[in-house]
């Protein structure tokens, strides 16, 4: 009996406001005018009641295009406009959604439209996390007034699909009440985490550089600054695309699509860090795709799966010293010429990739190559050239299929001096907000370089103590894999 009463309830809302506002709203549209080119209205693309598309509306608070740098925004985002931070800061820039509201493509209350995009498309939501698309979405919600941002995207999904279940006048009614109260009082709660986050942060710039640089792969502004901020060394840009799917075809793979243009949108942006470019492999890539790189401020130009030496003396030709040379080596074919690979003048580093390393090697588990002594005969090479070299990726301490505490060690008993912060350390595809982001990455990363600090300590005894845990772990998830059937 509810759900009718909430729509009527809805349709006179949403029009006594917009009669009410009218006058403010045009206000507000002549001011943005003013302020900035581009529309008064924002519309973006979002999924409604039971996965089906809508635009929403916004008043416009960032400038036009702002999007091709990130969904990501916070208060000190250059892409937000001078109007566009006293609209975010008091609410106003929500109101056109009255208008939504009256088309009948969302409510006055329920879970906020996500985009239909990020983190993930409607069809890769859980059985369970669907149910929040059983209703309209809503301007606020139960999310919006219990930490909206200053929660994570698990938690902010249990309170969708809670509101969904338990949805009733008497809820809507606290859900409203308590709405007025935070954008009137209470607005600035969702930064509360910020004085914690800068304490860490200060740690983390006191300690001695001698940890794994830690690469991050972005292409988003604001993730990028937070990364950097955090004590991220690289930015990793990967525009390898071509043969990527085909050649990881049915495994659990990203392709990120990131673009060339990217390099020079985060270049501005990033002062301490260094970007790290991906082109794709010699079979795909050109000298123009390096030129662009390096001219739109690449640091570093990566090239990955090599098969033979000309390609690497062509690619390393075509840097030409203008930026630093990085080998991904990560076929089988560049194990074999390894020896005459470290005698060419002008690889500043080589990271050994074991997600593509261990198809071509018919292994099951990527983390095989490093428990059948693989990757420590090519480290063993390398380490004789003094070239340094890096292995891999690793997840948040303790998280991974195999523990990431262990892999960490065995960089360092290796000599390993970089690693990807992998996917699992934080999945880009959550919608987060920018202090729950950052908490993450200064807890996640503060966690790594404590427990590096416990390494340096370690005795040979200790590594090779590891070395066995390692070893028994990657078994038991190779069994499982071949029990299973999955590669």
């Amino acid at each position: 009996m509810y759900k009718p009463f909430k729509r009527f309830s809805d349709i006179l809302i949403s029009t006594i406001g917009l009669i009410v506002l009218f006058l403010p709203m045009l206000i507000i549209g002549f001011i943005i005018k003013i302020d900035s080119k581009g529309p008064i209205f924002f519309k973006q693309l979002r999924i409604g009641k039971n996965g089906k598309k809508f635009k929403m509306l916004k008043f416009r608070s960032m400038i036009i295009n702002a999007e091709v740098g990130g969904v990501y925004s916070d208060k000190n985002d250059e892409r937000v406009t001078r109007v566009g931070k006293f609209l975010r800061a008091t609410g106003l820039d929500e109101i056109p959604q009255l208008i939504n509201v009256l088309r009948g493509e969302m409510s006055l209350i329920g879970p906020r439209p996500v985009l239909t995009y990020h983190p993930w498309e409607y069809e890769e939501y859980s059985e369970e996390e669907k149910k929040r698309f059983d209703v309209r979405p809503g301007i606020t919600g139960l999310a919006q007034v219990n930490g909206r941002r200053a929660i994570d995207w698990e938690t902010r999904l249990k309170y969708d699909v809670k509101y969904v279940k338990k949805m009733s006048f008497r809820l809507d009614m606290a859900i409203l009440f308590k709405t007025v109260w935070v954008v009137l009082f209470d607005r600035n709660k969702n930064y509360n985490l910020s004085a914690d986050t800068k304490k860490r942060k200060y740690k983390l710039e006191k300690r001695k550089p001698y940890y794994l640089e830690l690469m991050y792969i972005t292409n988003d502004i604001v993730l990028a600054q937070i990364a950097e901020e955090c004590g991220v060394n690289i930015i990793f840009i990967d525009v390898e695309m071509e043969g990527k799917a085909d050649r990881q075809y049915g495994r659990y793979t990203v392709i990120s699509n990131h673009k060339l243009s990217d390099v020079a949108k985060l270049r501005p942006f990033i002062k301490k860090s260094e970007i790290l470019v991906r082109v794709n492999s010699p079979e795909y890539t050109s000298r123009s795709e390096i030129e662009t790189a390096i001219e739109n401020g690449a640091d570093i130009v990566m090239l990955p799966y090599y098969k033979n030496n000309d390609d690497v003396r062509k690619f390393i030709k075509s840097v030409n010293g203008r930026a630093k040379v990085w080998l991904l080596l990560e076929t089988p074919e560049a194990v074999d010429i390894l020896d005459e690979t470290l005698t060419i003048k002008g690889i500043d580093r080589i990271h050994i990739g074991l997600n593509d390393l261990h198809i071509g090697y018919h292994k099951k588990f990527m983390f095989e190559l490093l428990t059948d002594g693989t990757v420590e005969k090519i480290c063993n090479k390398i380490k004789v050239s003094g070239i340094p070299y890096g292995i891999g990726g690793i997840a948040r301490l303790g998280k991974g299929m195999v523990k990431s505490n262990n892999i960490i060690v065995e960089h360092h008993r290796l000599g390993s001096t970089s690693a990807i912060l992998s996917k699992s350390f934080y999945d880009i595809r959550k919608q987060d907000g920018t202090e729950i982001i950052r908490q993450k990455f200064v807890t996640g990363i503060e966690d790594i370089r404590r427990f590096e600090t416990l390494i340096g300590n370690y005795s040979a005894s200790d590594f090779e103590k590891n070395k066995l845990e390692l070893i028994k772990q990657v078994e038991k998830i190779t069994n499982e894999i071949a029990v299973s059937g999955k590669a």
